[in-house]
C-alpha cells in the first residue's frame, strides 16, 4: 500500500516555528538523575507474570493513545502529493533501496556477534520498527510507554530543570475545555516522532569498534522533517480555530513560561497527527537523505544481551545526540 508524502514548499511561511522544540532536540544533554516516576498500574500476564507499565487516570486524547502501535517498514514505491495544487505522482525510492542493499551487504561482512546484536537495535529504529521491542528491552523498559516516559522523566526533565530552574514537569496546559499535562503529552510526542524514523528504510554504517562488552557504532541516518507537523495541521478542517488558536496561546506565553510553551508545541504536533500513536510525518528529502551522524555506544554482554543507557538511547532516537556523540566520537579518531 502506498504512503502519501507531501512535497515541501520552501517558500511557505512557517507560522508556528518555535525555538523551544529545537532546544529540546539539540540539547547537549549529560546523563540526568532519575526523577520520580508517575503513578502506574500493573497488569499480570498469566503466562509469565510480568508486570506491564501503564499510567493510571489518563484522560482526553491521551486515553486512547495506543502505546503498543508500531509503524510498518517503508516500501520503495510512494505517492507524493503537491501541497498547494493537490496533484499526485508516483516515485520509486531508488536511493532508499540502494542504501538498504548496501547496509545488508556490510552487515553480512561482520562476523562479531556482539556487533550484530548491537546493529539489531539500530535496525529496529530505522529499518523495521516491528522489532522495536528490542530497543525497549535494551533500555530496561517493559513497553514503549515506559521507555518514552523514562527518556522524558529521567533524562530530559532533569537537564531542562538544570538550565531553566523554573521548568516544571507538572505543567498543565488548558485549552478549549481539555487539560494537557506536560508529563503525559511530551512522551507521546517523542513516540510519534520516533515513528517517522521507521520509514527511513536504511542507515549508512560507516565504522564500528569493540572493546570488551562495549560496541561503538558510527553511522548516518535521515532526519525527521519537523516542518511537516505544520503542513499536516493545515489539512485539518479546524485549522483556524484549533491550531491557529494554539499559535496565539504560544505567543502569549513567549519565553516567560518555557514549560508551557513546550507543552503547547507538543499538543500542536500531536493534534496534527490526530493524537494517533501509529501516525508520523515525513523524513527530510523525497528519497534517502542521511544527514545525521551518530556515535553510539551499546553494551552487549557475553550472553548476547544488549543494553542502552539514557544518553545513547536519546542519540539513537534523535532526541538529543550531542552528549553521546561527544562521548563516543573519540573511538573513531
Amino acid at each position: 500500500m502506498n504512503n502519501k508524502h507531501y512535497l515541501k514548499e520552501k517558500c511557505m511561511k512557517k507560522s508556528f516555528r518555535l525555538c523551544c522544540l529545537a532546544c529540546v532536540t539539540t540539547l547537549a544533554l549529560a546523563l540526568g538523575a532519575c526523577s520520580s516516576k508517575p503513578s502506574t498500574s500493573s497488569t499480570n500476564n498469566s503466562n509469565n507474570q510480568v508486570s506491564t507499565y501503564h499510567k493510571k487516570d489518563v484522560t482526553g486524547p491521551a486515553a486512547s493513545f495506543d502505546w503498543n502501535a508500531k509503524v510498518e517498514p517503508t516500501n520503495y514505491e510512494r505517492t507524493f502529493v503537491e501541497t498547494n495544487s493537490g496533484s499526485q505522482f508516483n516515485k520509486t525510492l531508488d536511493r532508499t533501496k540502494e542504501a538498504a542493499e548496501n547496509l545488508e551487504k556490510k552487515k553480512k561482512e561482520i562476523s562479531d556477534p556482539k556487533v550484530q546484536t548491537a546493529l539489531k537495535l539500530v535496525d529496529a529504529v530505522f529499518v523495521n520498527q516491528e522489532n522495536f521491542d528490542l530497543v525497549v528491552k535494551s533500555a530496561g523498559a517493559s513497553n514503549q510507554e515506559e521507555l518514552f516516559d523514562k527518556i522524558w522523566n529521567e533524562y530530559l526533565v532533569p537537564e531542562l530543570t538544570k538550565i531553566r530552574p523554573n521548568f516544571s514537569n507538572d505543567t498543565v496546559f488548558e485549552y478549549k475545555g481539555e487539560k494537557y499535562p506536560l508529563k503525559i503529552y511530551a512522551p507521546m510526542f517523542f513516540k510519534v516522532n520516533t515513528n517517522a524514523l521507521g520509514k527511513a528504510g536504511a542507515y549508512t554504517l560507516e565504522d564500528y569498534k569493540v572493546e570488551g562488552d562495549m560496541v561503538y557504532l558510527k553511522f548516518m541516518s535521515p532526519s525527521v522533517d519537523t516542518y511537516q507537523y505544520e503542513v499536516k495541521a493545515t489539512y485539518h478542517d479546524n485549522f483556524q480555530d484549533f491550531f491557529q488558536g494554539l499559535v496565539e496561546e504560544q505567543q502569549k506565553v513567549g519565553q516567560s513560561d518555557y514549560a508551557k510553551a513546550l507543552n503547547i508545541r507538543f499538543v500542536y504536533q500531536l493534534a496534527a497527527l490526530d493524537f494517533k500513536a501509529d501516525n508520523y510525518v515525513d523524513l527530510e528529502g523525497m528519497d534517502y537523505l542521511d544527514r545525521n551522524t551518530h556515535y553510539l555506544a551499546i553494551k552487549v554482554d557475553n550472553n548476547g544481551e544488549a543494553s542502552l543507557d539514557n544518553e545513547n538511547l536519546a542519540n539513537l532516537l534523535q532526541i538529543s545526540m550531542k552528549a553521546s556523540n561527544e562521548a563516543n566520537k573519540g573511538k573513531f579518531e
